[in-house]
């Protein structure tokens, strides 16, 4: 990553530390080290890239997960394999400077003229529907039946049916949580819409996607320019978490969309998009901690909860301000658990809803669009379209009485079978086929018991990591690990069978954990999360050895990935190169230097070549 040297100010920063700070649109704690030399910390949090920013003397503090690290040495204290970026300061002339990683630079065209504003319907949790020139993106579609290992349902619901969409032009999926990519509402539509998706593990998305019969799948690399028509354009970018999730920028015309869903942010982003016009972010915190570890006492739990929904609510506000937003829209957070052994979650776990998003935004510059489930607001008139009987939606008894009703109603239409007939020796494969591989590495010397079990059966298993090497033990009765997971049986089974994420199930509530010592190791929870890349077949390095096209990449390069549709992106720009002797040792920057292009048209020809180069297919 390319470094740039940035003054932080006068040496009078240094006093009352530590304090944060924000560099080129990212936040920074300045403090000192024991001999008084000035220091600089990323105050971005490596679990979701939210903001470490409760700084007391012993321990800095990210509100949102309870992630507390070392002033002294930016580690994690509670998950030890982690720790903030460090940066050392020097300085000049009584003025401070750092040299900060740097992005390099897109320049994004945008349409001259008036915006033409979208109109936006909420059909889901997390699913949107964008109507824009008579062209219609539906994003993240989960509209019907459960979610989450049979766990979520949409709540409030949308009263919208996948039979009563509008003819839909594209879809897009951010990830493949059963939220965003949910089976049952694919498999209702038409399978000739094509599909964007962002792609990481080995185009997992993609096969999941041609396996449910859709013929134009597209897999965009993360940070590359995709043309969806001459007015709409669409770029995926990663999360800035640790885990496989993404974010989208859309642009119809010049107005700019930046859809963060429910992913961590990722803080480059502004640097290359620029200003939006409207975010599209959760409220809410969506997991299941720390509601179902039993190691943590009742009183501290609702105390937890309530400082992370004021620290989801205080990131938005981080986001809005970053990205300059007119508008915001808060969503990704519209489900609620049906199950009737999860009522006792519904009831005891404080959820942010949107009227705390328009108090937290009261004295802002920005329109908040307090859209439920099956409400849409039309960009160019300014107009909402409401419920009647929206106020019911937030009444506790209406919301018990729904969930309970709304089960009977759906419960045989449940995704995961109820069996449970896996052996300890299917646990045994299973586990120690990580060994190994990096990610099993990386959780270092770590024990885990593992309790499957239903209403017939139970298993008790232990599962030891040593520097790779994993090994499974039966037991006839649990024994003392640093982590206890007690599961459904059946839900394993069906992680197990079909290599799925364990964050479905997690996620799901069906899991109730306990730690001891109370430290996190995200290293384990990454291998659950892509147990896939945790075997020694799978290619890590695929992705990163695809082409990263750059000015400093040569173009011969280019040309062999592309073959004749770069090439004829080349001449379009007056830059013949098939054959040309130069092209083997010249790049991009010299090839247009030399032909005279400007900053601006050698720009977009590389914009053009990545979104070919991402799209092989077309």
């Amino acid at each position: 990553m390319n470094k740039m040297d940035v003054c932080l100010g006068p040496i009078t920063l240094l006093q009352n530390l530590p304090k944060l700070i924000d560099i080129e649109d990212e936040p920074y704690i300045l403090t000192k080290d024991d001999s008084g030399n000035p220091l600089l910390y990323s105050a971005i949090c490596p679990h979701q890239s939210n903001i470490v920013k409760d700084l007391k003397k012993d321990e800095w503090r990210c509100p949102s997960h309870e992630w507390t690290f070392n002033p002294d040495s930016g580690k994690c204290i509670n998950s030890p394999t982690s720790s903030l970026d460090k940066i050392e300061i020097k300085i000049q002339k009584n003025l401070l400077y750092a040299s900060i990683p740097g992005t390099e630079q897109q320049r994004i065209e945008v349409d001259e003229g008036p915006k033409v504003l979208p109109k936006i319907t909420v059909v889901g949790s997390a699913a949107l529907l964008i109507e824009w020139k008579g062209f219609n993106i539906l994003m993240d579609p989960w509209i019907e039946r459960f979610a989450i290992f049979d766990s979520w349902i949409n709540y409030p619901p949308s009263k919208i049916k996948i039979s009563e969409l509008p003819k839909i032009d594209a879809i897009y999926i951010s990830h493949e949580h059963s939220d965003h990519f949910h089976e049952y509402t694919l498999s209702q539509l038409d399978k000739n819409i094509p599909i964007y998706v962002p792609d990481f593990d080995n185009e997992r998305l993609v096969k999941k996607a041609e396996t449910l019969g859709f013929k134009n799948v597209k897999a965009m690399s993360s940070g590359n320019l995709f043309e969806i028509t001459d007015s709409i354009k669409m770029i995926s970018f990663t999360s800035g978490s640790t885990w496989n999730d993404s974010i989208l920028y859309l642009q119809l015309g010049n107005f700019k969309i930046l859809n963060v869903n429910d992913a961590g942010f990722n803080w480059s982003i502004k640097k290359i998009v620029g200003d939006i016009d409207l975010l599209c972010v959760q409220f809410s915190p969506g997991s299941s901690y720390p509601i179902t570890w039993a190691h943590i006492e009742n009183e501290s739990k609702k105390q937890m909860m309530l400082e992370r929904n004021q620290a989801m609510l205080r990131m938005m506000k981080q986001i809005a301000d970053l990205s300059n937003a007119k508008y915001i829209l808060p969503f990704a957070n519209f489900n609620e658990l049906c199950n009737p052994e999860h009522l006792k979650y519904v009831k005891a776990q404080p959820k942010n809803n949107l009227s705390d998003v328009i108090n937290h935004f009261t004295d802002e510059n920005i329109q908040v669009l307090d859209l439920l489930p099956g409400e849409s607001w039309d960009g160019q008139t300014q107009k909402f379209t409401r419920h009647t009987d929206r106020e019911i939606f937030y009444n506790k008894e209406y919301l018990y009485t729904y969930l309970k009703n709304q089960y009977e109603i759906e419960k045989n239409q449940k995704s995961i079978s109820e069996d449970f007939d896996i052996t300890h020796d299917d646990l045994k494969q299973y586990f120690e086929s990580f060994s190994g591989s990096e990610l099993s590495k990386h959780v270092g010397s770590y024990t885990v018991l593992l309790t499957a079990k239903n209403f017939q059966r139970t298993l008790h298993g232990f599962i030891k990591f040593e520097c790779g090497n994993v090994t499974y033990e039966s037991l006839t009765a649990p024994k003392d690990a640093e982590l206890t997971m007690i599961c459904k049986g059946n839900m394993v089974q069906e992680i197990i069978h079909n290599d799925l994420y364990w964050d479905e199930m997690e996620g799901g509530y069906w899991c109730t954990y306990s730690r001891n010592p109370d430290l996190y190791n995200i290293a384990f929870w990454k291998l659950l999360h892509v147990p896939w890349q945790a075997r020694l077949g799978y290619d890590e390095n695929l992705n990163k050895n695809r082409l990263e096209i750059k000015s400093s990449t040569a173009i011969a390069d280019i040309i062999e990935k592309g073959g004749e549709k770069v090439s004829q992106i080349f001449e379009k720009y007056g830059l013949y190169c098939v054959g040309c002797p130069t092209s083997k040792g010249e790049t991009v920057e010299e090839g247009c230097n030399s032909h005279g292009l400007t900053n601006q048209q050698s720009d977009k020809m590389i914009l053009e070549i990545k979104s070919v180069l991402s799209n092989p297919k077309n």
